[in-house]
């Protein structure tokens, strides 16, 4: 009488909880990627070669359907290097869009532009194995870059612009970071 006590008592737990997950329903996220400002650390590293701040950026994504990142070999258009036709540096060979701006005199932020772009790629975010399976995804995106000392004036305060791309060239919101201070 115990065994068949707890063995239906396991069967309607089963059925509970098959009954309880099927009610649960998958997020209705936007196929175009949404992205919000979340953290910015700044540490000061120094090494044999040199001194330079370390910035991490944090931002929470929500994505419909899950297609975030590259794989290394994601290089055939439209994720190939160069444009085949000018030669030129083709935007979607990367999917992580990050833009300095600096505090000009009159506390106004402009685009700081360098002789090279800090565009990057990170990796998928989605299981490969998934197939055409759309799935939303939602979490956060740490993105690190090194800067040398004297990548910006002394004492220059600086914020980021940041904006990513899905695998179907679906362009984000731009979110802009808190400033911080490289001395």
């Amino acid at each position: 009488m115990t065994i068949s006590r707890t063995l239906g008592f396991g069967a309607l737990l089963l059925l509970a909880s098959i009954g309880i997950s099927s009610c649960l329903s998958p997020p209705d996220y936007p196929d175009t990627p949404e992205i919000s400002f979340k953290n910015i650390q700044k540490t000061r590293v120094d090494t044999i070669t040199g001194l330079f701040d370390r910035v991490v950026v944090t931002v929470s994504f929500k994505d419909g359907d899950g297609d975030l990142g590259l794989d290394n070999g994601d290089t055939s258009p439209p994720y190939n290097e160069l444009d085949p036709i000018t030669q030129l540096p083709n935007r979607y060979y990367n999917n992580y869009f990050f833009q300095p701006q600096i505090q000009n005199g009159s506390g106004q932020f402009e685009d700081y532009n360098l002789s090279f772009s800090y565009n990057a790629r990170y990796p998928r975010l989605s299981p490969t194995n998934q197939g055409d399976r759309k799935e939303p995804l939602k979490g956060d995106l740490n993105f690190k870059q090194q800067f040398f000392q004297g990548t910006f004036p002394r004492n220059s305060v600086v914020r980021f612009k940041v904006k990513i791309v899905d695998r179907a060239l679906h362009e984000s919101n731009e979110i802009t970071t808190e400033p911080v201070t490289f001395e």
